[in-house]
């Protein structure tokens, strides 16, 4: 696979529902890009990386569409997402909104506009046994979730063996804006390398802002991928 950096643009169609204290880099980025409404993009984590955890989602095509480099050594989790590898281009900021919490608010910024998009919950006590996300709008109301479909395979996975239960049965997991599906997160089998599909098929009428939907697939690689 191939590296290429994101092509610039002058202009976003999302509009702007509020603002945080961020330092963005100086970059402008055209959101019409097909980079960023393709319906399949593919999420690979570095796994030999001592400090911090990088993942890289690739398009249809294979070539790299954004890197995500997770920062180590920080209480509060902070991950960013790139145009490139070189990390010359930030395009989102997910951040935790406190120390490490069962049931953390990920605030996700666009980093060019310093706008927030929305945010991410995990829901704590739950995801336990069963991964299980909020998506919020940017007033902190409930929109939408995302969910591990099988809750009795998420218990094998906790309690007797997630390796073997994933070869066998990878995880896979289902967003949906109310009751109508918007995409699904599915793992690969080989549980030392971890890959993720993203598949937007499900949301024909783009009920999904694509930004959140890649810091989702961010946040599960860092955040769940820590108890696979």
């Amino acid at each position: 696979m191939s590296d290429s950096q994101l092509p610039s643009g002058e202009t976003t169609p999302y509009a702007p529902p509020g603002t945080v204290d961020v330092q963005p880099q100086t970059t402008t980025v055209d959101y019409n890009n097909p980079v960023y409404h393709q319906n399949q993009y593919l999420i690979r984590r570095k796994f030999f990386k001592i400090f911090g955890a990088s993942f890289h989602i690739y398009d249809m095509d294979g070539n790299l569409a954004f890197f995500s480099k997770q920062k180590a050594f920080k209480l509060k989790e902070d991950i960013r997402v790139f145009g490139d590898q070189a990390m010359t281009s930030e395009l989102l900021c997910i951040k935790a909104r406190g120390v490490i919490d069962l049931g953390m608010t990920y605030d996700v910024i666009d980093s060019t506009t310093q706008q927030v998009i929305g945010s991410l919950r995990r829901k704590g006590l739950k995801s336990i046994i069963r991964d299980s996300w909020v998506i919020n709008d940017v007033n902190d109301q409930e929109f939408g979730t995302i969910q591990e479909e099988s809750g009795a395979l998420a218990i094998l996975r906790r309690f007797l063996g997630g390796p073997i239960v994933q070869m066998l049965a990878p995880q896979k997991y289902n967003g949906y804006i109310g009751d109508v599906p918007v995409l699904e997160f599915t793992q690969n089998r080989n549980p030392f390398v971890q890959k993720i599909q993203l598949d937007y098929g499900p949301d024909v009428n783009s009920l999904l802002d694509r930004r959140l939907g890649i810091a989702a697939a961010a946040l599960l690689c860092a955040v769940e991928g820590r108890q696979s």
